[in-house]
């Protein structure tokens, strides 16, 4: 007897993440996934926590700070803490819920099952990691490229009338930072 398809798959098929797995593939991440309920308010890490987790938002929102700094604003079908499946090192800023919701945990643990156990989604999944990962090593060895040489030329819109042309506002200008 067969039962359908499971309620979350037709959500992670729009992730970019997940976008490029198979129906053989996707049971494999759904065993893995944990719904989590979140307040608002809530502290989901914080930075030096180690990454044992990454986080698929469902609903609600979260804020990804780096002290007083909002770097990210992370909303429904959006993935935050990802770098965790890869090395599980210490976080590098706070994850903040800002509107209650619900949240999907991937443990690193059972990403790293999936791995071990030569799954191919965990290997389809380790891919799009490293091709994001790559374009916003780039882009931001291009923002400091320029800003470390004004006069070159600027391919990524100036700041607006009155942004900050500090830290805050050369964060604000990397696209994959400013999500909002």
């Amino acid at each position: 007897m067969s039962t359908g398809p499971h309620p979350l798959q037709a959500f992670l098929a729009q992730i970019p993440l997940f976008a490029g797995l198979t129906s053989e593939d996707l049971p494999d991440v759904l065993r893995a996934l944990r719904p989590r309920s979140m307040r608002e308010g809530e502290t989901i890490f914080r930075q030096g926590d180690a990454g044992e987790a990454a986080f698929v938002v469902e609903s609600g929102a979260v804020e990804i700070r780096i002290g007083e700094l909002t770097v990210a604003r992370m909303g429904a079908g959006e993935v935050f803490g990802e770098l965790a499946l890869i090395d599980g090192a210490a976080r590098s800023a706070d994850a903040v819920c800002v509107e209650s919701g619900t949240l999907h945990r991937l443990d690193k643990a059972e990403f790293d099952f999936l791995r071990r156990n030569l799954r191919p989604a965990a290997y389809k999944i380790l891919r799009v990691l490293a091709v994001t990962v790559s374009e916003r090593l780039r882009e931001t060895n291009d923002h400091i490229a320029r800003a470390l040489a004004p006069d070159a030329p600027e391919t990524t819109p100036a700041p607006a009338a009155g942004e900050s042309t500090g830290v805050r506002g050369f964060l604000s200008r990397l696209a994959f930072w400013s999500k909002s």
